[in-house]
């Protein structure tokens, strides 16, 4: 076992036991180092203490639970640790910067700490499409959606839902990956239309809520924390996976990195269904300055600042989808205008249907 493996495996140890007593001498055994030993690299490494992480993951939890659930606020300090609401509203304070209840209320902003994951990827057989100054190559960082806000827009499924459900089913299709889930929309109806359904997001908030929200409808989803760059599914996994405007999160080296995941977990002859940031949009032809590569711009929008949006045309699609059949190309626009024709931008995208070879 690696390094790698084993900080990873030391992590996944922490993070089953936050809810009960995480012993710091069985991480330091998974690590192959002495507690105090294993104490001092991680406070090197992360800048902070391994008590502070626990707090910060504790505290991170606690949140989501309490806007996700009806649970109690004693009940939620004593699953954490605390043995008494007080102590538990100081240390929730220091973090969100709020008390308990007002977290439960829509549109807060809550202070969440990711669990930590280690991984190394060597990618020699990728063109760079950029130069780092470090002149290493490198996949931008990715982050979930801020999902403090209101949350209704985000719980109609879209309608391209129905046509591929029926299409799908004819098919014989089961097993169905709903690749960047957020909220669920789309899991949840896929999963009462009889698909076998897999849903899967970067944002622990995100899945949190799907699986409150499956239990409510008595629904089986298997709902997970993942990144799209390194799916921790078996090769040929999936008959079907649908990703609405979610590969485009990245970079150009990730986006390669994304559908190369998509080709590996989807069986022969199965089919996807993604969508992709339009080159003719009016964010990417005007802001060439704020451009990281040559599809890709960095958002400066208020709900979505800081993620990369890769954007794409029909070469471009055809190049990446090399090993695909693509049935359906659409290239949609949407306008949004205040009627006054110097204030007028458009978003458009590709909605594209395609079957591995």
């Amino acid at each position: 076992m690696n390094w790698f493996e084993r900080i990873n495996e030391a992590f996944d140890y922490i993070e089953d036991h936050l809810d009960n007593n995480v012993d710091l001498e069985k991480v330091a055994n998974i690590m192959c180092q002495s507690t105090v030993s294993f104490q001092r690299t991680f406070s090197i490494f992360m800048n902070l203490s391994i008590y502070e992480y626990i707090r910060r993951r504790r505290m991170t939890l606690a949140a989501i639970e309490l806007q996700t659930n009806s649970i109690k606020v004693i009940d939620v300090a004593l699953k954490y640790g605390y043995e008494s609401p007080e102590a538990f509203t100081r240390a929730f304070k220091e973090i969100h910067g709020i008390s308990p209840s007002a977290a439960r209320k829509k549109g807060v902003q809550l202070n969440l700490f990711p669990r930590i994951t280690f991984q190394i990827t060597v990618k020699g057989d990728i063109e760079m499409d950029y130069e780092m100054d470090n002149k290493c190559e490198q996949i931008v960082n990715l982050k979930g959606y801020n999902w403090a806000i209101d949350p209704s827009p985000q719980l109609k499924p879209v309608d391209n839902c129905i046509y591929l459900a029926n299409k799908w089913r004819e098919l014989g299709y089961v097993d169905l990956l709903d690749l960047g889930t957020g909220l669920g929309r789309h899991a949840i109806y896929f999963s009462k239309q009889g698909f076998n359904v897999t849903a899967m997001d970067i944002s622990e908030y995100a899945v949190q809520y799907l699986k409150t929200w499956a239990a409510k409808e008595n629904l089986l989803i298997n709902a997970e924390v993942g990144d799209m760059l390194s799916l921790h599914y078996s090769n040929q996994s999936f008959d079907c996976i649908f990703a609405y405007h979610v590969i485009s999160h990245t970079d150009s080296i990730g986006m390669k990195k994304a559908i190369s995941e998509i080709e590996r977990v989807l069986k022969p002859n199965g089919e996807v269904y993604l969508s992709f940031c339009s080159k003719e949009s009016t964010e990417f032809m005007e802001n060439s300055s704020n451009k990281l590569d040559k599809n890709t711009l960095i958002s400066r929008d208020k709900l979505e600042k800081g993620l990369p949006h890769f954007y794409a045309d029909l070469n471009d699609i055809k190049e990446l989808l090399a090993n695909f059949k693509i049935e359906l190309i659409k290239h949609t626009e949407y306008f949004y205008s205040d009627f006054n024709p110097d204030n007028h931008r458009r978003e458009k995208f590709y909605y594209v249907n395609a079957i591995l070879k």
